[in-house]
C-alpha cells in the first residue's frame, strides 16, 4: 500500500472521513486508450494523450487522430506497473522552436529515467521519432518509484521529479543524500548548451559540498508522480506517493529558492517514519511540513497531484488545488482559509479507481485521465449554470410574408424525440449538453408554439472562439424562440457566469456567432439572433431576409461550406436521396437535404430543395460558392 500501481488490481477502498455535497463532475471526453497516463497542451486547442507503452496521440478539433503524434515504444521500457512513458511538457517557445520534452524508462529491468528533447516535424500533428536529444538518466536500483512529471515553471525553466528509487522506506536512503538525483525536484535551464545549464539562483548551485547535485531545486520526496504549477500565482504543488500511512500534498511558494526538505524517509507527511531509526534523524523542524496529509485508513493508497482551477467555466472553483487520489478516486480542494492556512475539503462522495493525471488545456480547464478505464474525463461544477432565451430564423422554412417558420417536420411527425446532434451526427457533447428528449405533448403543440426542429446552441470563450464551453441542443419554435426540451424553458448550460461567445447551429443551414461576448447568468437572458442589432462575427454571418436576420439554407453536408458543383458540392447529395436516376422523384423524411424543410427532398419542380443552393451562392456562376463564417 502507498505505492503507485499502474496495473490492473483490486483495492477495497475504506471509507472513514466526513464527505461533503458533490460539488464536481466526470464528463467523458474520449476512450479507448491503453494505460494512458498523462496529458497536456502546446498552446493550442489540440490535447496530447500519453499512453505508457511510449506513444503520444493527439486529439485535434474534437476527434483522436489515426496517426500518432509520437511513438518512441521500441526504446521506452514499459514492463513494470511503474515503468513506462510518463510525462510530457512543451516548451514555452513551442510554436518557434519545435521543442517538446518526454520523461520515461529506459532500458530492461529496472531500467533507468531518462528525459529527453524532441521535435515537430515538418507536420504539426507529427513529431520527429529520430530527433531525440537525451538530457538526463538515471539508472534505477529497483522499478517501481520512478516519479513522471516533467513541467516548464514561469520561470522558463525546466523541472522533473524522480522518485526515490523504490523499494520499501527508502532502504539506500536516497531521498535524503545530496549527491543522488533520487527523491528530488530538480530544476535546470534547457535553453543554452546541450545537456542543460544549472540556473543560477537554484538552492545549492554554489554550495560548498561538493557533492551536493547543483539541479536539485527541492529533496526529501517518495514518488512525487504528479506535480504542478499554478497558472496565476506560480506556485509549485507536488502529490507524494506515501508509505504506509500517509499521502501527502506539499507546496513551493513561487520566489521561494531555500531548496525545502520534505522529510522522506524519515518523515512520512507530518509523522515519524517509525520503520526508520529516527536517532539518525535530524528533529521535525529541520523538514518542511506538507500542506495537507491523508491518512491510509480513509481509502488512500497513492495521491495524484492536481492543478489550482485558473479556468473561467466555474467561478466557484476558482484558486482551488483540486486533487485525488489512484485507488479512491474521489476528489478533493485545498483553498486559502485567510489566515494563512488551508481548507481541505472533498468535491465528490464517489470515485473511480485509476485516476492517473489530472491535466490543463489551454484555457486552463481541468481534465481527469484514468489508466484503469482508458478514459479522459472533463471536470465540471456539478452546481454550475447558465441560461439562455435564443431567437433565431432558419430561412430553409422562413415565411416572410407571415413572419413565422413552417412546421411541416412535426405535422408529419418528423420531428425525432431525441435530439440529433450528439447522438447521431456526430456534433460533441460539452458540459453535459447532449441526448436531450422531448415528448410527445411537446410536439403536438400548434401555432406560433408549435416546433420547427431541434437547433443547437454552443457557448465559447471569448479569449478562445474556436473551444467550446458548454453546449445545449433545444427546439425551435415558429415564431423563432429557442427553447428546452421541455418546451418552455430557457436553454440551461452547465458552466458558471461570465461571458460568452454564443454559437446557434441547425443541421442544414450556416451557423453564426456573436461577435462578442454576452453575460449569462442563471437569470436567463435574451438573445436575439434574428435582429440587425445583434451583431455576428464575419461580414456575412446571416441572410437578410427583409429586416429579418436569417441563417443559411443549403448545407446539405454541414462542413461549413455551401457549394453548387465540384467536390463536396450540396447539390448532388439531394439527387442522391431521391434515388440519383431519376430527378423528378420525391422521398419524404427527416433528411439533412430536405433544405426548405417541408418533409420532402426533391431536386426539381415546385419548393425543391436544390435552387434555394444556387440562389445562395450567387444564382448566376454554378461553381461559386460561400464559406460558413465562424472562427
Amino acid at each position: 500500500m502507498g505505492h503507485l500501481r499502474l496495473s490492473s488490481i483490486l483495492f477495497a477502498c475504506l471509507a472513514g472521513f466526513t464527505l461533503h455535497a458533490q460539488t464536481l463532475e466526470l464528463e467523458t471526453v474520449a476512450t479507448g486508450f491503453t494505460n494512458l497516463v498523462d496529458l497536456a497542451h502546446c498552446g493550442d486547442s489540440r490535447l496530447f494523450i500519453v499512453e505508457r507503452s511510449g506513444v503520444i496521440i493527439l486529439r485535434a478539433d474534437g476527434q483522436v487522430l489515426a496517426t500518432p503524434f509520437l511513438d518512441i515504444s521500441g526504446p521506452v521500457n514499459s514492463s513494470g506497473g511503474e515503468q513506462g512513458m510518463l510525462g510530457l511538457a512543451f516548451h514555452p517557445q513551442y510554436t518557434a522552436n519545435g521543442f517538446f520534452y518526454v520523461y520515461y524508462c529506459s532500458g530492461t529491468g529496472n531500467g533507468a529515467v531518462r528525459l529527453s528533447r524532441f521535435t515537430v516535424s515538418a507536420d504539426p500533428n507529427v513529431a520527429n521519432a529520430a530527433s531525440e536529444v537525451v538530457l538526463f538518466e538515471l539508472g534505477q536500483p529497483y522499478s517501481n518509484h520512478n516519479g513522471g512529471d516533467i513541467a516548464f515553471g514561469p520561470d522558463g525553466h525546466l523541472y522533473f521529479a524522480p522518485g526515490d528509487g523504490g523499494d520499501g522506506d527508502d532502504p539506500g536512503n536516497r531521498a535524503q543524500n545530496m549527491s543522488l538525483g533520487f527523491g528530488k525536484l530538480h530544476r535546470i535551464d534547457v535553453n543554452g548548451a546541450l545537456p542543460y545549464s544549472i540556473p543560477a539562483n537554484n538552492p545549492f548551485a554554489s554550495a560548498n559540498n561538493v557533492d551536493t547535485l547543483r539541479s536539485i531545486f527541492a529533496s526529501g520526496l517518495r514518488n512525487p508522480f504528479r506535480f504542478g504549477f499554478d497558472v496565476t500565482t506560480g506556485d509549485l504543488w507536488i502529490g507524494d506517493v506515501g508509505q504506509a500511512l500517509k499521502e501527502e500534498v506539499d507546496r513551493i511558494a513561487v520566489g521561494n529558492l531555500s531548496g525545502p526538505n520534505f522529510g522522506w524517509r524519515c518523515r512520512e507527511g507530518t509523522i515519524a517514519n517509525a520503520a526508520v531509526d529516527q536517532g539518525t534523524c535530524p528533529p521535525a523542524s529541520a523538514y518542511v511540513e506538507p500542506i495537507q496529509d491523508h491518512n491510509h485508513s480513509g481509502g488512500w493508497c497513492s495521491l495524484i497531484g492536481g492543478r489550482v482551477y485558473r479556468g473561467t467555466r466555474y467561478p466557484n472553483l476558482a484558486g482551488r488545488y483540486i486533487y485525488t487520489d489512484y485507488c479512491h478516486g474521489k476528489f478533493h480542494s485545498l483553498r486559502p482559509n485567510g489566515s494563512g492556512g488551508w481548507i481541505q475539503e472533498a468535491l465528490t462522495t464517489t470515485g473511480s479507481y485509476g485516476l492517473a493525471c489530472i491535466a490543463e488545456d489551454v484555457n486552463n480547464e481541468l481534465y481527469a485521465v484514468n489508466t484503469e478505464t482508458g478514459v479522459i474525463s472533463r471536470i465540471i461544477d456539478a452546481g454550475a449554470s447558465v441560461k439562455l432565451n435564443a431567437k433565431l430564423v432558419l430561412e430553409g422554412p422562413f415565411d416572410s410574408g407571415t413572419g413565422l417558420m413552417n412546421d411541416a417536420l412535426r405535422m408529419a411527425s418528423l420531428v425525432p424525440a431525441t435530439e440529433p446532434y450528439t447522438t447521431t451526427l456526430g456534433y460533441p457533447k460539452v458540459s453535459k449538453g447532449g441526448g436531450e428528449v422531448t415528448t410527445a405533448p411537446v410536439l403536438a403543440i400548434t401555432g406560433n408554439n408549435a416546433v420547427v426542429d431541434w437547433v443547437r446552441v454552443e457557448l465559447r470563450p471569448a479569449a478562445q472562439p474556436t473551444m467550446i464551453a458548454a453546449t445545449a441542443q433545444g427546439l425551435l419554435q415558429r415564431d423563432g424562440d429557442v427553447v428546452a426540451a421541455d418546451g418552455i424553458s430557457p436553454l440551461t448550460f452547465r458552466v458558471g457566469s461570465g461571458s460568452y461567445l454564443v454559437v446557434v447551429r441547425h443541421r442544414n443551414h450556416f451557423a453564426c456567432m456573436t461577435s462578442s461576448g454576452v453575460s449569462l447568468t442563471n437569470t436567463s437572458v435574451i438573445l436575439d439572433m434574428r435582429s440587425t442589432a445583434t451583431i455576428t462575427y464575419g461580414t456575412n454571418g446571416r441572410k437578410p431576409i427583409g429586416s429579418t436576420q436569417a441563417l443559411w439554407a443549403g448545407n446539405t453536408q454541414a462542413d461549413g461550406a455551401m457549394r453548387y458543383v465540384g467536390a463536396s458540392n450540396d447539390r448532388d447529395p439531394i439527387l442522391t436521396r431521391i434515388g440519383g436516376s431519376v430527378p423528378t422523384a420525391t422521398v419524404n423524411g427527416y433528411f439533412p437535404e430536405d433544405v426548405n424543410m417541408d418533409g420532402a427532398v426533391r431536386y426539381v419542380g415546385g419548393a425543391n430543395d436544390r435552387d434555394p443552393i444556387l440562389v445562395n451562392i450567387g444564382g448566376s456562376i454554378p461553381t461559386a460558392f460561400i464559406l460558413q463564417q465562424l472562427p
